[in-house]
């Protein structure tokens, strides 16, 4: 499932399990208040293995132990548009944009002390994204998507001028510089628009190597932005190293699927989906767009394979589910449904 790379800020789709070491610990921008940075730690780290449940308990009871701070809000709309993202399902609402709302309300105090200013610009920041995602996924209003998403660039930009060890916020800023650069190249010859895409790619390394809560996020978006410029071998790295830490990650999986398929390894791609398809269990209450997805694909890089057989039971298994009811997915998802049923309504024509 490719995350759509025509709109710069959908960049803060998921957040895991700090990758830094103690000597980073000193440096990198973190939550000040020590249980509260561990119990975020714990409910990121079952975030990325997709133990959703225990994570939104976590995140409910940061809430209640710290009401007035607004992480525990943030990772917890985070995490509804994770499972959003993975079940291509509409995000819970009205829950979702009130708990944002709630984290731009705590951050904005913040802004007034010195030692709290720079985390509250990166909760602004992130809220802002996270209502600006909402308003472009959902398709129908461009303009205050466009409008947040402006503004949550902005303070994260003001989030690492005043801590230039803010790397979590680099995470941000990076995509946003890469994508932004990608989506206005045929204007980067004038000398009014720069090209920033090395210097976004420059902040998601500095962030995947030292931001506490977004350094694989910094990877996932590294990873589709080689996949964008067809450096295949890169973008399946990246998935790996994840992947070594999350191995059942769908958004990971995903990603070194698409990878493969575009550097032409059968192989590799049709194990990733396989992957995918093993990984559904009953923490997935919505698994059918998962599995026709990944079922599709594994049934089209088996007959590139040669592999018949499994083409054909693939094939069959998917054209199956051909009157599925769409309504409960996204436009988006239902669209990639249709497509998948399309194409192996080709495929079966072939054998």
């Amino acid at each position: 499932m490719r995350i759509s790379a025509v709109l710069p800020l959908l960049f803060l789709l998921v957040v895991f399990r700090p990758a830094v070491n103690d000597a980073d610990a000193l440096v990198a921008q973190r939550v000040p208040d020590t249980a509260l940075h561990e119990l975020l730690r714990k409910g990121i780290h079952l975030s990325g293995e997709q133990r959703y449940s225990e994570a939104m308990d976590l995140y409910d009871q940061a809430m209640r132990r710290w009401p007035t701070h607004p992480a525990g809000y943030m990772n917890k709309a985070i995490l509804l548009m994770v499972m959003s993202l993975d079940f291509e399902t509409p995000v819970r609402m009205p829950e979702y944009l009130d708990l944002l709302e709630h984290v731009e309300r705590l951050s904005v105090p913040m802004g007034g002390q010195a030692s709290t200013a720079a985390e509250g610009l990166y909760y602004r920041g992130m809220a802002k994204s996270y209502i600006a995602y909402y308003h472009f996924r959902d398709g129908e209003n461009w303009l205050g998507g466009l409008t947040h998403g402006l503004k949550a660039t902005g303070f994260l930009e003001d989030c690492l001028e005043k801590d230039p060890r803010a790397y979590d916020a680099m995470t941000g800023i990076g995509t946003y510089k890469y994508w932004k650069s990608r989506n206005m190249s045929f204007l980067t010859w004038t000398p009014l628009v720069d090209d920033e895409r090395q210097a976004g790619i420059d902040l998601l390394r500095r962030a995947e190597r030292h931001a506490f809560y977004t350094a694989q996020q910094a990877s996932n978006s590294l990873i589709w932005i080689h996949i964008e410029e067809e450096r295949w071998s890169e973008a399946i790295r990246v998935a790996n190293t994840v992947l070594r830490r999350f191995p059942r990650n769908r958004l990971f999986l995903w990603g070194l699927a698409s990878a493969a398929e575009g550097a032409s390894n059968w192989a590799l791609a049709r194990k990733a989906y396989e992957r995918i398809v093993a990984s559904l269990d009953g923490e997935v209450k919505e698994r059918r767009y998962i599995e026709i997805q990944a079922r599709a694909k594994i049934a089209s890089m088996s007959a590139a394979l040669g592999d018949h057989a499994t083409a054909r039971r693939g094939n069959a298994w998917v054209l199956r589910q051909r009157d599925i009811d769409l309504s409960a997915f996204t436009a988006d998802g239902a669209d990639r449904i249709s497509r998948r049923i399309e194409e192996m309504e080709e495929l079966r024509e072939e054998f």
